[in-house]
């Protein structure tokens, strides 16, 4: 180990990722008391000890055309890590998921010599395949996160590292929401464009069907007012939204992380995609997988519904959400096999050990 004092720089650019970073910052600080933190993160990661550099929550934008418009500040964001970085000179930089960002920095990094982790490292087995060439250096530690892709970083000569899914430990104790009837989730998402984009479709599902209740699952990072401009009517959850999943008989949930929270937390639900035309464009040429939710690819089968751009209308999602509520235990009977192929070890911990055995041979 290091004779002077432990230094380690994040870069963790939005909500999921510091969802799933806070454990491994946790493990961290249990195993390295010593260390100096510092980076990109978010207000949750500074409560934990991380010196914030820049707030993910001013970046936190999505799809291709979205992040164009807003590149002049990624460009500043980008100089500003790299600047700071040099100064700092970390032993480690701990890299999480992000990345249109991650990725470029990545290659820097190795340039400069600095030993990097990366924790969820992108989807390139979906995305693009040769951006794989990115993470191929002996600087590069590639923890995953999905059991099938360790596999395939093999093939491609990057050595990589199972750790278990992060979200298995962290919705072990869940306690559900609990309303006097029962009521379907709407989980519109914790971006301000997709929000504007899904919310108004889910809540016209729910003008649909007059005989449920619905609740809107309000991003605390987001503004009030967006959600009272775009769902009036409805009630809106401010807790947690695992909670409100695992209290739900059905969901529509904004594609990416969330549908595999509401995977593991058995709640049957149906993934609603909705960007710009371009980005979609865009993002149909590099794709290479039949499925965008993860629940779906992990099991190699359609178990949730997808609705994507032109099906994503208010009269897709309504048959989708009837479909899911009619087939709910056969859902949920799925469901149990996804949790057997992701385990039920500890991710942060596991990641921590590999970090730290990094460090010493280092």
């Amino acid at each position: 180990m290091h004779a002077e004092k432990l230094r380690l720089y994040w870069v963790v650019g939005e909500l999921s990722g510091e969802n799933h970073a806070l454990g491994l910052l946790r493990a961290l600080r249990a195993r390295l008391p010593q260390a100096e933190h510092r980076g990109m993160g978010g207000p949750r990661m500074a409560e934990l000890g991380l010196h914030l550099v820049a707030n993910w929550e001013a970046y936190a934008v999505v799809g291709f055309v979205e992040v164009v418009r807003h590149l002049g500040r990624f460009v500043r964001l980008y100089r500003l890590l790299v600047e700071d970085i040099a100064r700092w000179r970390p032993h480690r930089v701990i890299l999480v998921d992000y990345p249109g960002l991650n990725l470029r920095l990545a290659r820097w990094l190795v340039q400069q010599g600095l030993p990097v982790t990366y924790f969820i490292p992108p989807q390139v087995w979906a995305w693009h395949t040769r951006r794989v060439r990115h993470l191929q250096h002996p600087l590069i530690q590639v923890l995953v996160i999905l059991p099938f892709e360790v596999d395939f970083y093999a093939r491609h000569g990057v050595q990589a590292f199972y750790v278990g899914h992060p979200l298995v430990e962290q919705l072990a104790g869940v306690v559900p929401f609990q309303d006097e009837r029962p009521f379907i989730a709407l989980l519109p998402g914790s971006r301000l464009a997709e929000v504007r984009q899904l919310l108004p479709r889910m809540a016209e599902v729910a003008v649909r069907m007059p005989d449920w209740r619905f609740y809107v699952s309000q991003a605390p990072h987001l503004p009030e007012a967006l959600y009272e401009e775009l769902a009036p009517s409805l009630p809106r959850f401010r807790g947690p939204a695992p909670a409100l999943l695992k209290g739900a008989s059905a969901a529509i949930v904004a594609s990416g992380t969330a549908t595999l929270e509401a995977a593991l937390l058995g709640c049957p639900s149906v993934i609603a995609y909705r960007g710009s035309w371009i980005s979609y464009w865009i993002a149909r040429q590099l794709v290479q997988v039949p499925y965008i939710g993860l629940p779906n690819l992990i099991l190699g089968k359609r178990v949730f519904p997808e609705r994507i751009q032109g099906e994503c209308t208010p009269a897709a999602l309504h048959q989708a959400l009837e479909e899911v509520l009619q087939q709910a235990e056969e859902i949920r009977a799925a469901l149990a096999q996804l949790q057997e192929r992701l385990g039920s070890g500890s991710a942060s911990e596991t990641a921590a050990d590999h970090i730290v055995s990094a460090l010493q041979a280092g």
